[in-house]
Protein backbone atom coordinates (compact mmCIF):
# COMPACT_ATOMS: atom_id res chain seq x y z
CA UNK A 1 0.00 0.00 0.00
CA UNK A 2 1.25 3.25 -1.25
CA UNK A 3 1.90 5.69 1.44
CA UNK A 4 1.72 3.59 4.31
CA UNK A 5 4.44 2.18 6.98
CA UNK A 6 3.35 -0.90 7.85
CA UNK A 7 4.22 -3.35 10.37
CA UNK A 8 3.98 -6.49 8.88
CA UNK A 9 3.64 -9.75 11.60
CA UNK A 10 3.00 -12.47 10.31
CA UNK A 11 1.84 -11.79 6.94
CA UNK A 12 -0.62 -9.11 8.70
CA UNK A 13 -0.15 -5.46 7.50
CA UNK A 14 -1.14 -2.60 10.01
CA UNK A 15 -0.19 1.07 8.78
CA UNK A 16 1.44 2.23 11.95
CA UNK A 17 -0.19 6.18 11.93
CA UNK A 18 -3.37 4.57 12.43
CA UNK A 19 -5.41 4.21 16.22
CA UNK A 20 -6.31 0.39 16.71
CA UNK A 21 -9.09 -0.84 19.31
CA UNK A 22 -7.30 -2.86 21.88
CA UNK A 23 -6.92 -6.43 21.95
CA UNK A 24 -10.02 -6.66 24.26
CA UNK A 25 -12.60 -4.90 22.38
CA UNK A 26 -14.81 -6.05 20.16
CA UNK A 27 -13.45 -6.79 16.65
CA UNK A 28 -10.09 -5.25 15.42
CA UNK A 29 -10.98 -1.55 14.37
CA UNK A 30 -8.76 1.03 13.33
CA UNK A 31 -9.19 5.01 13.17
CA UNK A 32 -7.72 7.51 10.83
CA UNK A 33 -7.80 11.12 12.09
CA UNK A 34 -8.55 13.07 8.69
CA UNK A 35 -7.06 16.62 8.06
CA UNK A 36 -10.81 18.46 8.99
CA UNK A 37 -10.70 16.81 11.98
CA UNK A 38 -13.25 13.66 11.07
CA UNK A 39 -12.27 9.94 11.70
CA UNK A 40 -12.46 6.95 9.37
CA UNK A 41 -12.94 3.94 10.89
CA UNK A 42 -12.59 0.26 9.34
CA UNK A 43 -11.25 -3.26 10.05
CA UNK A 44 -7.37 -4.49 9.97
CA UNK A 45 -5.92 -6.89 8.10
CA UNK A 46 -6.36 -9.20 10.77
CA UNK A 47 -9.84 -9.64 11.31
CA UNK A 48 -10.79 -9.56 7.37
CA UNK A 49 -8.06 -12.32 7.12
CA UNK A 50 -9.54 -14.46 9.85
CA UNK A 51 -13.11 -13.59 8.72
CA UNK A 52 -12.55 -14.49 5.01
CA UNK A 53 -14.66 -13.09 2.05
CA UNK A 54 -17.35 -10.69 3.89
CA UNK A 55 -21.07 -11.52 2.16
CA UNK A 56 -22.44 -8.72 4.13
CA UNK A 57 -22.20 -5.52 6.01
CA UNK A 58 -24.81 -3.64 8.70
CA UNK A 59 -23.99 -0.19 9.20
CA UNK A 60 -25.19 2.37 11.36
CA UNK A 61 -27.04 5.48 9.28
CA UNK A 62 -25.71 9.10 8.91
CA UNK A 63 -26.69 11.20 12.36
CA UNK A 64 -26.43 8.19 14.75
CA UNK A 65 -23.91 8.34 17.18
CA UNK A 66 -20.86 5.59 18.40
CA UNK A 67 -19.63 5.10 21.74
CA UNK A 68 -16.29 4.29 21.82
CA UNK A 69 -15.46 0.47 22.26
CA UNK A 70 -19.18 -0.31 21.97
CA UNK A 71 -20.46 -2.00 18.47
CA UNK A 72 -21.63 -0.10 15.39
CA UNK A 73 -21.58 -2.38 12.60
CA UNK A 74 -21.80 -6.10 12.18
CA UNK A 75 -19.81 -7.97 9.32
CA UNK A 76 -20.66 -11.32 8.04
CA UNK A 77 -18.89 -14.49 5.74
CA UNK A 78 -20.24 -17.76 4.76
CA UNK A 79 -19.86 -18.96 8.03
CA UNK A 80 -19.24 -16.07 10.62
CA UNK A 81 -20.88 -13.52 12.07
CA UNK A 82 -18.86 -10.58 14.11
CA UNK A 83 -19.31 -6.95 15.83
CA UNK A 84 -17.05 -4.18 14.62
CA UNK A 85 -16.58 -1.88 17.66
CA UNK A 86 -15.62 2.04 17.04
CA UNK A 87 -12.42 3.31 18.23
CA UNK A 88 -13.89 6.64 18.90
CA UNK A 89 -16.91 8.48 19.97
CA UNK A 90 -19.50 10.96 18.16
CA UNK A 91 -21.89 11.33 15.48
CA UNK A 92 -21.41 9.51 12.02
CA UNK A 93 -21.15 11.69 8.89
CA UNK A 94 -20.64 9.01 6.13
CA UNK A 95 -21.17 5.74 5.49
CA UNK A 96 -19.13 3.59 2.95
CA UNK A 97 -22.70 2.81 0.66
CA UNK A 98 -20.37 1.17 -1.68
CA UNK A 99 -20.00 -2.09 0.90
CA UNK A 100 -23.64 -2.72 0.59
CA UNK A 101 -23.16 -4.19 -3.46
CA UNK A 102 -19.77 -4.79 -3.09
CA UNK A 103 -18.61 -6.11 0.99
CA UNK A 104 -15.32 -7.56 -0.76
CA UNK A 105 -13.44 -3.73 -1.06
CA UNK A 106 -13.02 -4.83 3.36
CA UNK A 107 -10.78 -7.65 2.08
CA UNK A 108 -9.26 -6.49 -1.32
CA UNK A 109 -8.35 -2.73 0.82
CA UNK A 110 -9.60 -2.47 4.45
CA UNK A 111 -7.53 0.54 4.83
CA UNK A 112 -8.64 1.93 1.90
CA UNK A 113 -12.10 1.54 -0.26
CA UNK A 114 -13.22 -0.96 2.78
CA UNK A 115 -13.25 1.65 4.86
CA UNK A 116 -16.97 1.47 6.73
CA UNK A 117 -17.63 5.01 8.43
CA UNK A 118 -16.45 8.52 9.25
CA UNK A 119 -17.40 10.10 12.58
CA UNK A 120 -17.32 13.48 13.82
CA UNK A 121 -15.46 13.43 17.09
CA UNK A 122 -17.09 14.21 20.49
CA UNK A 123 -14.07 13.43 22.51
CA UNK A 124 -11.08 12.79 20.08
CA UNK A 125 -8.02 13.66 22.20
CA UNK A 126 -8.99 11.68 25.67
CA UNK A 127 -10.37 8.48 23.81
CA UNK A 128 -7.08 8.56 21.43
CA UNK A 129 -5.13 7.30 24.49
CA UNK A 130 -6.66 4.19 25.51
CA UNK A 131 -6.19 2.96 21.74
CA UNK A 132 -3.32 1.52 20.35
CA UNK A 133 -0.85 3.01 18.65
CA UNK A 134 3.09 3.66 17.23
CA UNK A 135 4.46 0.13 15.23
CA UNK A 136 5.73 -1.33 19.32
CA UNK A 137 2.28 -1.17 20.52
CA UNK A 138 1.04 -2.43 17.22
CA UNK A 139 3.22 -5.56 17.06
CA UNK A 140 2.41 -5.92 20.67
CA UNK A 141 -1.51 -6.09 19.50
CA UNK A 142 -1.02 -8.28 16.46
CA UNK A 143 0.83 -10.87 18.28
CA UNK A 144 -1.66 -11.01 21.11
CA UNK A 145 -4.32 -11.33 18.55
CA UNK A 146 -2.69 -14.38 16.87
CA UNK A 147 -1.71 -16.09 19.96
CA UNK A 148 -5.39 -15.26 21.46
CA UNK A 149 -7.36 -16.82 18.11
CA UNK A 150 -4.56 -19.07 16.29
CA UNK A 151 -2.62 -20.62 18.26
CA UNK A 152 -5.45 -22.07 21.36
Amino acid sequence: MEGYLMVVIEGYNLPDDLYYVPEDGVGNSWARVEPDGTVTIGIDDFFQKQAKTIRYVDLPFEGDTVEQMKAFATLESEKWVGKVSSPVSGEVIAVNSELMDNPKFINEDPYGKGWLIKVKPTNLEEELKKLVHGPDQIKELISKSIQKYLKK
